[in-house]
């Protein structure tokens, strides 16, 4: 009987080291919120990069969005992150270079573009 309640004993300090020594698992996206546009008008996510890409959704002002954390420059092809650490200010400023366009996740769970420069991230 002291067996096995030692055996308990230890098992249960084990765990609890154990999920002590575990860090937290970070959000894979990073929120933001549609900014820079007309009330009356909406930010389209579209399938790909691209103002010729097909339209998959669309946001009014101030809504808010899920950023995957990957933005990329189209006349260079250069991607970038942003989930980082850094202000919000400074990933804006990042973000709303001309020809940025970053990787959101829409409503319904569907991965898409949209221009940097009308979102500000959290």
């Amino acid at each position: 009987m002291r067996n096995v309640f030692s055996l308990m004993l230890v098992a249960a300090a084990v765990a609890s080291i154990t999920t002590a020594s575990v860090p937290a698992q970070a959000s894979a996206f990073t929120g933001g919120t549609i900014t820079a546009i007309a009330p009356d008008d909406a930010l389209n996510i579209r399938k790909w990069p691209s103002t010729a890409s097909k339209i998959i959704d669309a946001y009014p002002l101030d809504a808010p969005i899920s950023l995957t954390g990957r933005c990329k420059d189209i006349t260079t092809n250069v991607s970038f992150r942003i989930d980082g650490y850094g202000s919000a200010s400074w990933k804006y400023a990042q973000m709303k270079k001309a020809h940025v366009w970053c990787q959101v996740m829409t409503d319904d769970a569907e991965l898409g573009w949209a221009r940097g420069k009308y979102i500000w991230p959290e």
